[in-house]
C-alpha cells in the first residue's frame, strides 16, 4: 500500500482535479481538458476518494443513516426531529447523502469524460478497451446509486454540453424510456453493465493494464468481471417487485455458476485510498465524541455472543480495560465511593459493559437514558464533595471509519471522551479503505435470493449461503480489526483483548440459531455485517422491512429486531428517499419537469421535500 500512496504524487501531478463547484453547477460542462494524460492516470484521478471524497461523506453517515438504520445514537439521546412525526406535518427530514454531488462534481463527470472523451481520443484507443470497460462499470455503479436514492436525475444528457451543445440535460427517471426504443433507464445501466463484462472477457495481452493505477482491484480484470456481475444482481435485486420479470432474468442470467461473482473475501470489491485525507482530525473525531451504540445493534451482538462484539463496541466506564486511562481512574474512585454498586438497581443495567443506548425518541426521558455519561458526586481525601463522570453507554468503534478512531481534533474532546494514546498506531501504518461490494454482503444476497425462491443458487440452497456469509463477515470484521489496529483484536497487554479465532467462529456457527436460515435471519445478519455501509442497510430495509421493529430489541431465535421510534405516542418514520437537488436557473424548468413526473406515483409524496415518499422501485407490499 505503501508504494502506491508514492505513485499517487505523481499521477496528481498528470491528472488536473477540478477544485469545488457551487453545487452542481458543472452539471452541464465537461472538465477542464486533460491533454495527453495517460488513461490509465486518468483513471486514478477520476476515481479519487471513490464513494467517500471528504469529511462531509462520515458525518453524513453518523447523522442520517446509522442512525435510522439503528447503528448509532446521538450523545443526548435519540431525537424525534430526526424523523418524520405527525405532529410536524411541515417537517420533512432527509438522511445525508452524497451520491448526487459526487456524480456531478466527480465521479460521474471525470468517468464520463475518461470513457466518451479521453479514450477515444487516444492514438491507442482499442489498447485502452478494458480501462473503458473498467470505468464503464464504475460509472454505472454512481448512476444507479443517485437513480436508486432520488429517483431522477440528468444521465444521459449530462456533461454534452461542449461535446453536443446540450447546456439543459433533462431529467431521466429511473423507470422511464430513455430511447426511441422504449428502453427503461434501469435496464440501460444493466445493459451497460453486461457489455463492459463481456469487453473484460474478451481481454487479450494487447490490452493496457490498469496495475497500479486501480485502487481497487490493482488491475486485476478477472476480479472486476466478478464485481460487474455481482453490481447487476444487486440492481436486479431492488426491483424484485418492481419488476420481478427482469430481477429474475438478470438472478438466471448470471447465477449459473459461483464462479461468475465474488466469491472470497479477497475478491470484495473495496477502495484502498491513496491518500491520507481521513486522519484523524477535525470533525472526523464525531463518531466517538457525538455518538454512542444502539440498544438494538449492541442487544444483538451480545445475545448470541457475536465474535464482532468486542471489535464492533468499546466497552463502557464500569470497570476498568476500556483503552481509556481517565475513565478507568475515575471508576476507581467510584467503586470507593459506591461499594455496593453492584447490587443497585440504577447501576445494574450498565454492568455488562456492552450497552447500547435506546434509540427510541420516547425513552429519552431521564439522565439514564439521554446521556452517555453521568455525573455523579464523590468525596475528596479531604472531604470535601467534587464531580466526576463515568461513561454509562458504549461507544461504536470507530476505528474502522478513521485512523485510530478519531483522536486528534480541535474540539477540545475530554480526555475520557477517546482511547489513550497508548494504542494510537503509527499513522503511516494504517491504510484507509472503503468496502464498495464485499463476499459477505454477496453471500447473503443470495441467501436471500435461494430461501424466496425455494432453490438453490450459484451452487448453494439458502442455509448454505447464509452460514457461508456469517463466517465471512466474521472474518471480514477480523481483518479489518488488524488493518485498523482496532485494540481488542490486536493488543494482547490489555486487559479487553479478545481477538476473533477459528475457535470462537465455530463456536457461533454451532449455535442452534444459524442452523437453518430465515429471511428475517439472513437480513439481521446482513444489517450486522453492513455496519460500515450503512445506506446500503437503509435500501435493504425499505425493499425488505426487515429488522422489524419491536418495542423492546431483544432478538429471537437469531433474529434482530429495531426498536420502535415514537415521540410520545405517534410512531415515528424514517425516510425513504432523498429531495432531488435544485440545479442551477440554466435548467431548473427540466428539474420541475422532473419533480411533476415523480410525482404521478401516488407513494412519491405531494411535494420533492416529502422524503417519507417512495421512489418508483420502493413498492408497498
Amino acid at each position: 500500500m505503501k508504494t502506491i500512496k508514492y505513485l499517487f504524487a505523481g499521477v496528481c501531478s498528470a491528472f488536473l482535479l477540478t477544485g469545488c463547484l457551487d453545487e452542481y453547477k458543472d452539471l452541464n460542462t465537461n472538465p477542464e481538458q486533460m491533454g495527453t494524460v495517460d488513461p490509465r492516470n486518468e483513471f486514478t484521478g477520476a476515481t479519487l476518494n471513490f464513494d467517500n471524497s471528504s469529511r462531509a461523506h462520515l458525518t453524513n453517515l453518523y447523522g442520517g443513516t446509522m442512525i435510522y438504520m439503528q447503528y448509532l445514537v446521538g450523545n443526548g439521546g435519540a431525537s424525534a426531529g430526526s424523523y418524520v412525526s405527525p405532529t410536524r406535518p411541515n417537517e420533512h427530514p432527509q438522511p445525508g447523502n452524497l451520491a448526487y454531488s459526487y456524480y456531478y462534481n466527480s465521479f460521474g463527470r471525470n468517468l464520463d469524460y475518461l470513457i466518451n472523451t479521453s479514450i477515444p481520443k487516444s492514438s491507442e484507443a482499442e489498447r485502452y478497451a478494458d480501462v473503458k470497460a473498467i470505468a464503464q462499470i464504475l460509472l454505472s455503479y454512481q448512476q444507479w446509486r443517485v437513480l436508486d436514492t432520488y429517483g431522477a436525475a440528468p444521465i444521459t444528457e449530462a456533461f454534452r454540453a461542449q461535446s453536443e451543445g446540450i447546456r439543459t440535460p433533462r431529467y431521466d427517471l429511473y423507470q422511464k424510456s430513455i430511447d426511441e426504443n422504449g428502453t427503461p433507464m434501469y435496464k440501460k445501466i444493466d445493459a451497460d453493465v453486461k457489455a463492459a463484462v463481456a469487453t473484460l472477457k474478451a481481454s487479450d495481452s494487447n490490452q493496457y493494464g490498469l496495475g497500479n493505477n486501480d485502487f481497487f482491484y490493482f488491475g486485476d480484470v478477472q476480479k472486476w468481471i466478478k464485481f460487474g456481475n455481482t453490481l447487476r444482481v444487486k440492481m436486479a435485486q431492488r426491483l424484485e417487485v418492481a419488476d420481478k420479470p427482469f430481477y429474475e432474468s438478470v438472478v438466471n442470467e448470471v447465477l449459473t455458476s459461483a464462479s461468475n461473482i465474488i466469491a472470497s473475501n479477497d475478491e470484495s470489491c473495496i477502495y484502498y485510498h491513496p491518500n491520507d485525507y481521513n486522519n484523524n482530525n477535525d470533525d472526523i473525531q464525531t463518531i466517538t465524541s457525538n455518538y454512542v451504540a444502539a440498544a438494538a445493534f449492541v442487544n444483538y451482538l451480545k445475545a448470541y455472543n457475536d465474535p464482532r462484539l468486542p471489535i464492533m463496541v468499546r466497552r463502557n466506564g464500569f470497570g476498568d480495560g476500556n483503552n481509556n486511562a481517565e475513565n478507568d481512574k475515575w471508576f476507581e474512585t467510584f467503586e470507593k465511593e459506591y461499594p455496593d454498586y453492584a447490587d443497585s438497581v440504577q447501576w445494574q443495567p450498565f454492568l455488562d459493559r456492552y450497552v447500547g443506548m435506546p434509540a427510541n425518541p420516547a425513552k429519552n426521558v431521564d439522565k439514564y437514558t439521554n446521556d452517555r455519561y453521568l455525573t455523579v458526586q464523590y468525596h475528596k481525601e479531604d472531604g470535601t464533595e467534587a464531580n466526576m463522570t463515568i461513561r454509562m453507554y458504549s461507544q461504536a468503534e470507530g476505528r474502522y471509519f478513521v485512523k485510530n478512531g478519531g483522536t486528534n481534533g480541535n474540539n477540545n474532546m475530554p480526555a475520557r471522551d477517546i482511547e489513550d494514546k497508548t494504542f494510537e498506531k503509527n499513522q503511516d501504518l494504517i491504510d484507509i479503505f472503503n468496502p464498495i461490494i464485499t463476499y459477505p454482503e454477496t453471500c447473503f444476497m443470495l441467501a436471500e435470493i435461494a430461501i424466496k425462491g425455494n432453490k438453490s443458487v450459484a451452487g448453494k440452497d439458502a442455509t448454505g449461503w447464509f452460514r457461508e456469509g456469517i463466517r465471512a463477515s466474521i472474518e471480514q470484521y477480523q481483518n479489518w480489526a488488524e488493518k485498523m489496529y482496532v485494540v481488542a483484536q490486536v493488543n494482547n497487554t490489555v486487559k479487553n483483548y479478545n481477538p476473533v479465532d477459528e475457535a470462537k467462529i465455530n463456536a457461533y456457527l454451532a449455535r442452534p440459531e444459524f442452523q437453518t436460515a430465515t429471511l428475517e435471519k439472513i437480513i439481521s445478519q446482513q444489517w450486522i455485517n453492513l455496519y460500515r455501509q450503512p445506506q446500503e442497510m437503509w435500501a435493504t430495509w425499505k425493499r425488505t422491512g426487515l429488522p422489524a421493529f419491536k418495542a423492546e430489541p431483544t432478538p429471537e431465535d437469531g433474529v434482530a429486531y429495531l426498536e420502535e421510534i415514537k415521540d410520545a405516542d405517534n410512531t415515528l418514520l424514517i425516510p425513504r428517499r432523498n429531495s432531488l437537488p435544485t440545479p442551477n436557473s440554466l435548467n431548473i424548468d427540466n428539474y420541475y419537469s422532473a419533480i411533476e413526473a415523480l410525482k404521478t406515483d401516488s407513494d412519491y409524496g405531494k411535494e420533492v421535500s416529502t422524503t417519507e415518499g417512495r421512489i418508483w422501485w420502493d413498492k408497498k407490499k
